[in-house]
């Protein structure tokens, strides 16, 4: 029965050190579904990150973000929430949402600065990350309004 168990522990550890070596390298990301949201007539797909861990994470370790996607961060109530880019590599811009769904404020954010944080000066109680540019590219502004489309 020992050896059965050592037998048993030793594939195991084969096995792992071959997954270990096969798996992809880079980011390991478990993609949540995604919803849609419009803003002047663009339809943008966003990750929903509604809870503490989800909204500590957000897009930290990702490589890319496809060109008409993003992430919507959902607070139980207003206020302010200061957020950072560590290990955030995707150049990002933040808009601030009030309850009304109204932009407050957009900000552009810089990859991997850690010292940093982006908050407005009003309460908010969603904030958007897309792609840096893209608030710009699709005329985006402050006191636009996002429709939720769920």
């Amino acid at each position: 029965m020992r050896y059965l168990t050592l037998f048993v522990a030793i594939i195991f550890f084969l096995l792992l050190i071959f997954y270990l070596i096969k798996a992809p390298k880079g980011e390991i990301i478990i993609e949540k579904e995604k919803k849609a949201l419009l803003i002047r007539k663009e339809t943008l797909y966003v990750e929903i990150a509604d809870n503490p861990e989800e909204r500590a994470i957000g897009l930290a370790f990702r490589k890319n973000l496809l060109p008409n996607e993003g992430m919507l961060f959902i607070f139980e109530k207003e206020g302010i929430y200061p957020f950072w880019m560590r290990n955030t590599f995707i150049p990002l811009d933040i808009a601030f949402i009030s309850k009304d769904n109204i932009i407050i404020d957009i900000q552009r954010m810089t990859p991997l600065d850690d010292k940093k944080t982006y908050q407005p000066l009003k309460p908010f109680l969603y904030a958007l990350e897309v792609n840096q540019g893209y608030f710009e590219e699709k005329g985006i502004k402050i006191g636009d309004t996002i429709y939720l489309k769920w």
